[in-house]
């Protein structure tokens, strides 16, 4: 799975298509990173075409969905075995473990997938070889909440091990996965949103009540072991050390390459927009993350500003050293405050406030003490922003919230017409087609 989700820059393309950054005028000048503007203004067709950042980043190897299919299919392989040993050879709990981490790792794929391309070719059979099309996706989701929720009790919440902490799957990763779903279908299947909010929150409930001490959120003096990898916030990693040569275009370091300056260059290559900067940090309000992640230039447009966030692990030159964290404590507690915003009634708009300040007591901000309704839809969604701003969520918070069609969320709107018509997707690779005439490729990209 990581040799396949850790060799093209999905990760880094959630951020950069969110708009809110620009290439700086030395980027221009001298190096001309194009890649920047086909995101901002979702020119995915010139994405595809472009050759030589491609030949870094590997953009036109999203669509190549195959890929991710090898992976379904080996974890549905796994099960199949476990479930089927001869008595003796492994006892019942490194048996259910394993089945466990079997399906966390196909439900992850689907769940990737889907917020790629939408709907999905959908199967769990162990050696499928069958001709199908595309499942519509809030199926899919609900088939993999399902699968998720009856197996994710197989997992422990945590190892003691620090080696396979966070980057072997738990139950936190497991919990912190149906809650992404439920919200991604949250955003798509309005008939029965109020449950999936429910849902949401339950979850986080539980995750936060029940984990047995496993998860914590780390002070702000322990960032830097946060983004390392393997600390009690982390539910879910992918090992990545630059001493045994694991760079690769996903992770943090081609972000840093995007958002630090060279030692030898003036500028970095992308500054941010201020309109959306200061939403995250409003000017005149405390926030450690402000001091901590940003230079004295952060409200400097097109000027030598740094967004330093994973500075602190750095390898060689400016590569990050450390785990690339898909999903961690922080998030999952945000997830469970947005859902509690949206209940119907104002009923956990309470619970949603204590939860939001959480993540702002730890970063030393301002607390929350405004009013509910879309005042604190909004608070929660800009939380997330800046807490988990370069990790790879912001895309695809804007896309299931809709916001995605908003100025006010993002500088290059899609209009709903186009949103419709699947311009939030990738496209998919016309190989697709091959030997399949129930397959349908993403029509906006035709």
């Amino acid at each position: 799975m990581a040799d396949i989700l850790l060799d093209n820059s999905f990760f880094l393309a959630a951020e950069f298509r969110t708009g809110i950054y620009r290439e700086t005028n030395f980027s221009r000048s001298g190096f001309n990173r194009v890649y920047y503007n086909y995101l901002v203004t979702n020119d995915l067709k010139s994405l595809m075409r472009e050759t030589y950042w491609n030949s870094f980043f590997r953009f036109n190897q999203i669509p190549e969905w195959g890929a991710y299919f090898k992976v379904i299919q080996s974890c549905g392989v796994l099960i199949d075995a476990v479930e089927n040993l001869d008595a003796g050879i492994l006892d019942e709990t490194d048996k259910k473990r394993y089945m466990g981490e079997a399906v966390f790792v196909r439900n992850f794929m689907y769940f990737i997938m889907v917020r790629l391309f939408g709907d999905v070719p959908y199967y769990t059979d162990p050696y499928f070889s069958g001709i199908i099309g595309r499942s519509n996706f809030v199926d899919v989701l609900n088939s993999c909440i399902k699968e998720v929720d009856e197996y994710k009790d197989y997992l422990p919440w945590s190892y003691t091990d620090p080696k396979m902490r966070a980057v072997r799957p738990t139950r936190g990763a497991m919990y912190a996965l149906m809650m992404h779903m439920n919200m991604w279908n949250a955003g798509f299947d309005d008939a029965n949103k109020e449950k999936y909010y429910q849902e949401t929150a339950r979850l986080g409930k539980e995750l936060r009540e029940t984990n047995n001490g496993a998860y914590r959120l780390l002070t702000v003096s322990e960032f830097r072991q946060l983004f390392r990898g393997g600390s009690q916030e982390g539910l879910f990693e992918f090992t990545q050390n630059v001493n045994y040569g694991e760079v690769r275009g996903l992770g943090y370091q081609y972000f840093n390459d995007n958002v630090l300056r060279q030692p030898q260059y003036s500028q970095a290559y992308v500054y941010w927009l201020n309109k959306y900067i200061e939403k995250y940090y409003p000017i005149g309000e405390v926030d450690k993350r402000k001091e901590l992640w940003f230079d004295q230039n952060i409200y400097n447009e097109n000027s030598t500003a740094e967004f330093l966030k994973f500075k602190g692990n750095t390898g060689s030159g400016i590569a990050f050293d450390g785990n690339l964290i898909v999903f961690r404590y922080a998030d999952a507690i945000l997830l469970e405050a947005e859902a509690n915003a949206e209940l119907t009634g104002g009923t956990g708009e309470e619970l949603a406030k204590q939860l939001l300040n959480m993540i702002r007591n730890r970063a030393e901000a301002t607390l929350y003490n405004g009013l509910g309704g879309t005042d604190l839809k909004d608070a929660i969604f800009w939380e997330r922003c800046k807490e988990l701003q370069g990790e790879g969520h912001a895309f695809y918070d804007l896309v299931r919230t809709r916001r995605i069609l908003n100025s006010e969320y993002c500088s290059n709107p899609i209009s709903q017409s186009a949103f419709l018509r699947g311009a939030w997707t990738w496209p998919i690779t016309e190989t697709a087609l091959v030997n399949n005439p129930y397959m349908k490729l993403n029509e906006y990209w035709r």
